[in-house]
């Protein structure tokens, strides 16, 4: 009978991620123990017996494993490595789910039927179906997962709206800052023979952008100064 929780028997690409998903989690404060990766058919009758022709809980609905074959490797089960509280914490699985999820693999706390809160698997999208792997075809390899990738994700969903917003604060933020010292001559002499008018009010806006429309206005004066 095979019952493991080592994750080096996991399909090798399957592996390596999650032992970025294990960093990740730690970094993030979660503290995050692997109770198994792969099972052979034998312990998986044994769990299917649960609840059914041996005491507990119903724990599981199949016969045969799937994504837990040791012959696919595929998925892994954890919980809260804190002695009392392994299980009695959702916000605990949601957020070590969160950080798997980014990374592409499933969650089993997401089914509509039979959620499994301590199960994630790599099935490519949810394109793969334990059917799919009894039958023996296996979901292709799994991209290793880069920090980066993450921030992409991010910046991706911006809208545009954010993204006028997040402008906007800046470009006011530069109209309050004072211009710097090395181009005082300069500036000088711009608004001294008026090139530089500023909006009206005073606010030469030194620091802000500057538009076409605004450097042809620039421009035109100083032809009109040079007389040409």
């Amino acid at each position: 009978m095979l019952n493991s929780r080592d994750v080096g028997l996991l399909r090798q690409d399957v592996a390596a991620n999650c032992r970025i998903w294990l960093e990740r989690c730690r970094a993030a404060g979660l503290n995050v123990l692997i109770t198994n990766t792969v099972r052979d058919r034998e312990y998986q009758e044994f769990l299917y017996a649960r609840g059914r022709t041996r005491p507990g809980s119903i724990v599981t609905n199949g016969r045969v494993p799937t994504f837990h074959s040791d012959a696919a490797g595929l998925a892994w089960d954890f919980c809260q490595n804190i002695q009392g509280k392994e299980y009695s914490d959702p916000a605990f699985f949601r957020a070590a789910a969160e950080l798997a999820k980014e990374m592409g693999f499933s969650w089993g706390g997401d089914w509509r039927s039979f959620p499994d809160s301590p199960h994630i698997q790599w099935d490519a999208g949810k394109t793969w179906t334990s059917a799919m792997i009894l039958a023996g075809k296996l979901p292709p390899p799994m991209p290793l997962f880069a920090a980066e990738q993450s921030q992409d994700k991010e910046d991706e969903q911006m809208t545009a709206e954010q993204f006028d917003k997040l402008m906007q604060g800046w470009l006011e933020k530069l109209k309050s800052e004072p211009p710097a010292q090395w181009s005082q001559d300069a500036r000088k002499w711009a608004e001294e023979n008026g090139l530089i008018s500023g909006d009206g009010q005073g606010n030469l806006q030194y620091r802000s952008l500057v538009t076409r429309e605004q450097l042809m206005v620039f421009l035109q004066r100083l032809a009109d100064k040079m007389g040409q």
